[in-house]
């Protein structure tokens, strides 16, 4: 039982470690990312590529999304163009199949 007790006790320990402030997302921070979101999610919908899209937003309003093979060149393109227009998103990083397209100008 004390054997228990004291793995209980190391496993919170390490959880507390764990904890780094780095990872830490302030009110406006996690507003920022659902305002972006939020738009992302629109346009995605409104280019009918909801499904054929992936995508990451950073604590700076950053996105970096991947597109499907499927996805041609005219709609991501396109897509990529909203994205950087909206003022919810800082930069726009995107690929296809791994390389980049639409680069940063």
């Amino acid at each position: 039982m004390e054997f228990h007790k004291l793995l209980t006790v190391t496993l919170l320990l390490f959880g507390m470690v764990g904890c780094n402030t780095d990872n830490y997302l302030t009110k406006e921070e996690v507003e920022n990312q659902n305002k972006a979101s939020s738009v992302i999610t629109n346009i995605l919908f409104d280019n009918d590529i909801d499904e054929t899209a992936t995508y990451t937003i950073n604590k700076e309003g950053h996105v970096d999304i991947s597109f499907d093979q499927t996805v041609p060149k005219p709609t991501y393109t396109r897509v990529v163009d909203q994205l950087r227009k909206d003022p919810n998103i800082t930069s726009v990083w995107a690929s296809q199949g791994g390389a980049e397209v639409c680069p940063l100008r």
